[in-house]
């Protein structure tokens, strides 16, 4: 993975006998998403007979437009300021993007 990546979750309870999990957000090289998740723990260990557990999930290059799309969709659906709000969102992270108007 040469892209980015984020800890969106981290919890530790293994020394209270629960369990430890984190969940990354990756943007792999190639421009796909994954997000994966670790659990570690006694619960772990007595279902899976192995000291961690690993699962992910990986949206593809070609899908993720419509991901964006989605996403977008449902955090912005019913919002008068959306238009305002993506833009602010863009020029907080970076995001190249192109504002217009007309009248």
């Amino acid at each position: 993975m040469d892209g980015e990546s984020l800890e969106l979750f981290r919890i530790d309870e293994r020394s209270e006998g629960g369990t430890f999990r984190s969940v990354v957000l990756s943007r792999l090289a190639d421009g796909a998403i994954r997000v994966d998740a670790q659990d570690m723990g006694e619960p772990v260990e007595k279902i899976w007979h192995d000291s961690d557990y690993e699962f992910w999930v990986d949206v593809p290059t070609a899908a993720v437009a419509k991901l964006a799309f989605v996403l977008l969709r449902e955090r912005f659906m019913g919002r008068a300021g959306a238009v305002d709000e993506l833009t602010a969102l863009c020029k907080r992270e970076g995001i190249e993007h192109k504002w217009g108007s007309w009248a």
